[in-house]
């Protein structure tokens, strides 16, 4: 090799080292010194948190067992809103799956994290359709359902849209976000997490939400 070209390779190993020490500092600060959480940190990790977190309506709604949901369960605890519906094909049974790997990774925390699916097809899913729905996935999730116009509602405060689409044989499907609402332990609509999921980043950010009132 010429000596530009070893002075190059140098360079190349500096600048990755520099990188890779980045990273790690941006790992180990989040850990160290969690009450200070790193806008660059968490957009690594697919994460938004709004500062100040934002206060939502009650939600007039029922869960898996038909019992009335006005969000007093998001109290004390983190809480992850995945809203899909039973009939989706794929973003749904994916995301859910990759939700319950997560739960299952979550250390124990200052706050436990709680997990809900929120049916934008409310007409179809019914609580006695998204009881075994959810329950496949875990026994401890929760599945949300209501009035169509409670749904929206309660959808468009927490910035997610959806929308029916009719297929040529009428039969319908529905086009909706994929991020996940994040709740805080106040009952606030604290931020949300972006696709595409990794179990490991999501778990990270979680674990350090969980440690956390905010």
């Amino acid at each position: 090799q010429t000596a530009t070209q070893k002075r190059n390779v140098r360079l190349t190993v500096f600048a990755l080292l520099g990188v890779i020490m980045l990273i790690v500092g941006m790992f180990v600060r989040q850990f160290v010194s969690p009450e200070r959480l790193d806008p660059q940190w968490l957009r690594a990790h697919g994460a938004v948190l709004f500062d100040p977190p934002r206060s939502f309506d009650p939600p007039r709604l029922v869960d898996q067992d038909a019992r009335p949901f006005d969000g007093t369960a998001f109290h004390g605890n983190w809480s992850v809103l995945f809203f899909g519906f039973t009939y989706c094909p794929d973003v749904c049974p994916t995301t859910l799956t990759l939700l319950r790997d997560v739960a299952a990774a979550l250390p124990a925390g200052k706050h436990p994290v709680r997990f809900y699916m929120v049916s934008v097809d409310p007409a179809r899913d019914t609580p006695a359709v998204l009881k075994p729905y959810i329950a496949h996935f875990s026994p401890a999730f929760g599945a949300l359902t209501g009035e169509f116009l409670d749904v929206h509602r309660f959808a468009t405060q927490l910035n997610i849209p959806f929308r029916k689409s009719v297929e040529a044989d009428g039969s319908y499907t529905i086009d909706h976000s994929a991020n996940l609402a994040l709740i805080n332990p106040q009952g606030h609509f604290a931020g949300f997490l972006m696709p595409p999921f990794d179990k490991e980043r999501v778990v990270q950010v979680l674990e350090v939400l969980g440690r956390r009132d905010l």
